[in-house]
């Protein structure tokens, strides 16, 4: 991921979505290119480890640990999942009409969500990344850099 900004002790990074798309034989034709180079990049924040040097425009190798991958990916996926197909065995049980059921669904999706977005905030799983790696951006001289 590459240094959008560095503040204090938190980290700006850009996230690039087509990552394998400059590999590919097909690039020239591709429309998932073209969207992706439309959309602009995720961006998300990160603690900076003590005595790190990073400056923006180096790329640094981000590690996420399986347990907060799981995590999330449970968060993501699964919560919603049962979240949805509770909510409408529950509804069907009771003998609710169709688009009740619908309704009640949507409100599970909704706050079965919840848990992944507090996740993703400040203090939740941006907290787990851990750089391994940093690469230093070529700098010109006399533009800052060596």
């Amino acid at each position: 991921m590459k240094v959008v900004a560095v503040s204090g002790d938190r980290l700006q990074l850009a996230a690039d979505r087509a990552a394998g798309c400059t590999a590919c034989a097909m690039r020239k034709g591709c429309g998932a290119v073209e969207l992706a180079a439309a959309a602009r990049p995720d961006l998300i924040e990160i603690a900076r480890p003590d005595g790190l040097a990073v400056t923006a425009g180096d790329e640094v190798e981000l590690l996420l640990p399986g347990g907060s991958f799981l995590a999330a990916v449970a968060l993501a996926y699964l919560l919603p999942t049962l979240g949805v197909v509770g909510a409408a065995a529950g509804g069907l049980a009771l003998g609710l009409p169709d688009p009740w059921v619908a309704l009640l669904c949507l409100l599970a999706l909704a706050l079965a969500l919840v848990p992944f977005g507090r996740a993703g905030r400040r203090d939740g799983l941006q907290n787990a990344f851990r750089i391994v790696a940093v690469h230093r951006a070529a700098r010109l001289p006399g533009c800052g850099g060596t």
